[in-house]
């Protein structure tokens, strides 16, 4: 089962709002880890969009607008907005799969152009502080490469 397959089965368990304002903020925080927005990481973003609007349980167009949201935000006081970023994806910290699931998608992201940057890497470790999460753990088991 590749990485997109997982991410379907796990999006199906989590229909609420926070998690998919946490998984917006998750994209925008790993697209933008290393200030450069590219294609590729466009590409898997819009995976993501598709695979919960194919779920049915949100509207894509609803999820586009809280990301784009997102982005424009942390282009404009970036350190302001990685904070409240930071704070919905915490919300999912005591649950472990939600998290992975969380993990999985920054993952995506990151990898999306074939190259991660120290950059990235950072905002993934970040990401798996607030989590609760081992990085290298969850690292391993995405086959990330750095």
């Amino acid at each position: 089962m590749d990485i997109v397959e997982k991410l379907r089965t796990e999006i199906v368990r989590y229909q609420s709002k926070p998690f998919l304002k946490a998984a917006m903020a998750v994209c925008a925080l790993a697209a933008l880890a290393d200030d450069e927005y590219s294609f590729s990481e466009r590409a898997q973003v819009d995976t993501v969009l598709e695979t919960m609007s194919s779920l049915k349980f949100h509207d894509p167009h609803k999820a586009a607008s809280i990301f784009e949201d997102f982005i424009y935000h942390l282009r404009t006081d970036h350190d302001a907005a990685a904070k409240v970023l930071a704070a919905k994806v915490a919300r999912h910290a005591g649950n472990y799969k939600e998290a992975r699931t969380l993990l999985r998608i920054a993952g995506m992201i990151i990898n999306a152009d074939g190259k991660v940057t120290s950059e990235e890497r950072a905002v993934f470790d970040e990401l798996c502080d607030v989590l609760g999460v081992d990085p290298d753990e969850v690292w391993d088991k995405l086959g990330a490469t750095a």
